[in-house]
């Protein structure tokens, strides 16, 4: 078992620059699956050599650092970039490799958007109230998520006094949807690892289609010539193996599968 060093994504240029003894495989993953201490965990499990180093990164992120050499495998959640990727350098390897739900959190006791409700109309409710929504508005596969419902509702939130942008990952916008006692859409592995100590609730609401709420992630192997530590833990994250590693680092982190492997 090791321990995956965690950076943030500009650590990881400065990381990819300085020449060391022994290999780093470098994984940028989505704030989300970080921030929920997912990542760090499965790599933990990953019985294989090699040193590792999680970058904190949104999915458009990991793929500029995969662009500029900085990531060697990229864990993301923005189909369009994804595949944009893949077209741009088709010797790249990809797979879905889990697959987690957004969901709506807000103030305790809150009657602006009902349960139950369709996500869009719950979004057209908050806008309607004026009540303070938060957005990461950061390039993430959350915050492109969110902007699809905004449009699904025909409302364009920005620039309106209640719409709050904060730029940043999805642990720091958590942090401020719980001090403006706002709403936000989460993705639920990071939710559920910081709910304990915020005091925001989850909106139960629905979509149609269900896909409004799943959130797919895959893996890419960026250069699959390179360092043999990457294609292996590319390998064994999408085997049986490395899918039975998630459901084990589910139930420790959340006593629940929060991250479904793919099949």
């Amino acid at each position: 078992m090791r321990r995956a060093l965690v950076l943030l994504a500009g650590a990881a240029l400065i990381l990819a620059a300085c020449s060391t003894d022994t290999e780093r495989v470098v994984v940028a993953a989505g704030t989300t699956v970080v921030d929920s201490g997912f990542i760090e965990g499965l790599i933990d499990e990953y019985p294989g050599d090699g040193n590792y180093s999680v970058v904190a990164a949104s999915s458009r992120e990991g793929f500029a650092l995969a662009d500029g050499g900085a990531a060697d495998l990229v864990v993301s959640h923005l189909p369009e970039v994804e595949d944009a990727y893949v077209e741009a350098n088709p010797d790249a390897w990809q797979e879905p490799v889990f697959e987690s739900r957004v969901i709506l959190v807000g103030p305790p006791g809150q009657t602006v958007a009902r349960s139950g409700d369709d996500v869009v109309d719950g979004f057209s409710a908050v806008a309607a109230a004026g009540a303070p929504f938060v957005s990461r508005s950061d390039g993430s596969g959350t915050a492109a998520r969110e902007h699809t419902i905004w449009e699904l509702a025909a409302i364009d939130p920005a620039g309106q006094p209640w719409y709050i942008e904060t730029g940043q990952g999805m642990g720091f916008t958590l942090q401020v949807t719980d001090q403006r006692d706002a709403f936000t859409l989460v993705e639920g592995g990071s939710f559920f690892a910081e709910a304990s100590v915020l005091s925001l609730e989850e909106v139960p609401v629905t979509a149609t289609p269900d896909q409004l709420l799943s959130n797919p992630y895959r893996l890419t192997l960026v250069d699959p010539s390179e360092a043999a530590e990457g294609r292996d833990l590319f390998t064994w994250m999408i085997s049986d193996e490395g899918r039975a590693a998630m459901v084990k680092v589910n139930e420790q982190l959340y006593g629940r599968v929060v991250y479904e492997p793919s099949l």
